[in-house]
């Protein structure tokens, strides 16, 4: 069975357990349903290996998306698939689906349980989310999130998988997982004892496995910055070299709010270090009206495609956001991400992503949009099939409840 599919069903299965477990919310609880429409008219300039007859495309975009809040628990179900007519040939034709699931429960102040899945198909590489720094022909990438925190253990499980219509490209898998226990216990300082792993396929062929042990603290300082910090040593298995090493393990992280230490802006980072260093680094400016915030993150990943082996992702976005007068709302939003393979001599590519949007609403129940999207995807000398680029301006309606 095509690993999307296998995905598909699973996420179902996912769906079947949350609402059937005990944290399920009674079937008397409020239940709101949000349904929405985008009806768009882009223009496109041929992009090369993606060219399909006719510049001028049609979009029609049914979404609903079912919730139910509460301060205790709450869950939100969305879907969404784009049909797409394209000027010189027939339609309208499937072009991306969209699936996500959130769930949240915190019965007390010390527990919590979070779960967040996301599906998404799309043979549009300008659809992606930002976070994919890839863009291929037709794919589909489904990821989860499962968070448990209670006041001695926490845990964490994320799975990243995407597959590839093309028979000629791979599809990776990645999971990673935390167990962190906190043997010592204080209102400011907490003592840490962490398992974590991480395991990469592809082609359902296991490629890379990572387990590390570690031993640190968690403070909180004062109430708008903590930090943390943990060391210990970490085991890689390496099936596709045929090699296994042991490594120096920490793990160094901090969150300051704006004004502290003299920040001029929120500041959040993440560092982990074992057989590769990987983390992020984010900076956010919040304004009445708007926000300004950047981003920079390195992954150890399974992207697949046309790399036979694990990854190395590195992405920087930038994104502003702003109200102007007259309730428009401006955006401008842009990426450079590189991906290559684990071993430094192999293949890697390069994308460019911007786009710029102006929208305002018209009514209560329908509001207006004009973007303009650009990408533009480099490749090393052994991948030129993969090297393109692609631009498009593009006209919104939108109607639904805001």
């Amino acid at each position: 069975m095509k690993l999307r599919y296998r995905l598909a069903a699973g996420y179902l299965l996912l769906l079947a357990m949350v609402f059937a477990s005990p944290f399920a919310p009674a079937a008397s609880a409020a239940v709101t349903w949000n349904p929405q429409v985008d009806l768009t008219m882009r223009g496109e300039r041929p992009p090369g290996e993606f060219t399909t007859a006719g510049d001028w495309i049609a979009s029609f975009a049914p979404q609903l998306t079912v919730a139910q809040p509460d301060a205790i628990t709450w869950w939100e179900i969305l879907g969404r698939r784009r049909y797409d007519s394209y000027a010189r040939v027939s339609g309208p034709t499937p072009a991306t689906d969209l699936a996500s699931l959130k769930f949240s429960t915190s019965p007390d102040e010390n527990s919590r349980l979070r779960l967040d899945a996301r599906y998404l198909s799309t043979r549009d590489p300008i659809a992606l989310d930002p976070e994919v720094s890839l863009a291929y022909s037709e794919s589909a990438i489904a990821s989860g999130i499962a968070r448990l925190d209670l006041w001695r253990v926490e845990g964490r499980y994320n799975i990243r998988a995407r597959s590839h219509e093309s028979a000629g490209l791979s599809d990776g898998l990645a999971q990673s997982w935390e167990a962190v226990a906190f043997p010592y216990h204080s209102p400011d300082t907490r003592g840490v004892v962490g398992w974590r792993g991480r395991d990469l396929a592809i082609d359902g062929a296991r490629a890379m496995t990572t387990s590390a042990v570690t031993v640190g603290f968690r403070r909180r300082h004062f109430e708008s910055l903590w930090s943390e910090f943990e060391v210990g040593a970490a085991e890689t298995v390496d099936r596709g070299r045929g090699t296994r090493s042991s490594d120096l393990a920490w793990i160094a992280g901090a969150n300051a709010e704006r004004g502290t230490l003299r920040l001029p802006v929120d500041l959040r980072f993440r560092v982990a270090r074992d057989v590769a260093t990987t983390g992020f680094v984010e900076a956010s400016l919040p304004a009445r009206r708007g926000g300004l915030s950047a981003r920079w993150e390195r992954a150890l990943d399974a992207e697949g495609g046309i790399f036979s082996e694990p990854t190395l992702t590195h992405i920087t976005t930038l994104d502003a956001r702003d109200t102007l007068a007259g309730q428009y709302v401006v955006r401008l939003w842009g990426s450079i991400g590189r991906t290559q393979a684990f071993d430094a001599g192999g293949s890697w590519l390069k994308t460019y992503r911007t786009s710029a949007s102006l929208s305002r609403g018209v009514l209560p129940w329908l509001s207006a949009s004009l973007d303009y999207s650009f990408l533009k995807q480099d490749a090393a000398p052994d991948a030129r099939s993969s090297a393109f680029r692609r631009g498009r301006i593009g006209l919104t309606l939108t109607m639904g409840p805001s």
